[in-house]
């Protein structure tokens, strides 16, 4: 769990260091440090073997499918709403990018990697304290440049993403649903346009 701190820790850094100089592009950075920790840790503790694993067809069912999508469609309204915000090429290309290469990433680390090294612990404490960390990087991190990832709902929302995508990996042994239901995610809660304070959501 120290390594998750330290990944968060490092993400809260590069967003106080980058905000002043670069303003709404502060997300990069961000995002590069937190990219460079989840690989680095992954490929210090876990390795190529763990990683194939993970990346195997999955098992348990539809019903791991239906879990993985259901959580992951909460912030669909969103991009119902807000879609019109998608008016320029290169900021579709970065959310598209983001959405592309992020899931494979933050799921190695915060499901694969923290699950499985806490998979001694109680399965109620391991899913509980790596969904806490995952929820809590996006207000320490992202939620200092950005105004939607500081909200409480976005906290509240993504440890409900982070026990339900724990769920399916437990059961499924494999990360391909929680990936494929966090790229949607990272759509669906127009990521870039959201850590550059395009999207604001409404009162906050």
């Amino acid at each position: 769990m120290g390594a998750a701190v330290a990944v968060i820790a490092a993400g809260h850094l590069a967003a106080r260091l980058a905000a002043p100089a670069l303003g709404a592009w502060a997300w990069l950075p961000v995002t590069l440090v937190q990219w460079t920790c989840f690989a680095g840790l992954v490929a210090r503790f876990a390795g190529r073997e763990s990683v194939s694993r993970w990346l195997a067809a999955p098992g348990g069912g539809a019903r791991a499918a239906a879990l993985a999508f259901a959580v992951g469609l909460i912030p669909l309204p969103i991009l119902l709403t807000s879609a019109g915000l998608l008016d320029s090429l290169p900021l579709v290309l970065l959310w598209l990018a983001f959405a592309a290469i992020n899931p494979f990433l933050e799921e190695g680390f915060w499901r694969g990697l923290v699950l499985e090294r806490t998979s001694a612990w109680p399965a109620w404490a391991s899913i509980g304290a790596s969904s806490a960390l995952f929820a809590l990087n996006h207000p320490l991190a992202y939620g200092a440049i950005s105004i939607a990832n500081a909200h409480p709902a976005t906290l509240v929302s993504t440890f409900i993403m982070g026990v339900g995508w724990s769920v399916v990996f437990q059961r499924s042994g494999s990360l391909r649903w929680p990936i494929a239901a966090h790229a949607v995610t990272d759509l669906c809660n127009l990521s870039v346009l959201t850590f550059m304070n395009i999207y604001v959501p409404r009162g906050a």
